[in-house]
């Protein structure tokens, strides 16, 4: 299991703190993100296109979606934030 932790509109959005999945690589993350977000929320605004946007940390470390997880890992998904 993977905790997988939400920051910034993706928690706003959904209500959801916190989540545990299971995944192989990050980017088996986010169809189960999705999956989650709209069962609690079925009109939210977020969509897959911000959820692979969003800038994702292991263990403190900003990592690519190919990134190997083990069992017990932390991922923070934090969305890409503009301005100005």
């Amino acid at each position: 299991m993977v905790t997988v932790k939400l920051f910034g509109t993706f928690r706003l959005d959904s209500g959801i703190k916190e989540m545990q999945l299971e995944a192989k690589r990050v980017k088996d993350l986010y169809p189960q993100i999705m999956e989650r977000v709209l069962e609690v929320n079925p009109n939210t605004t977020l969509t897959m296109k911000d959820v692979k946007g969003c800038i994702v940390c292991l263990h403190d470390k900003q990592v690519r979606p190919g990134t190997k997880l083990q069992d017990g890992d932390e991922v923070v998904l934090v969305p890409a934030v503009a301005g100005g």
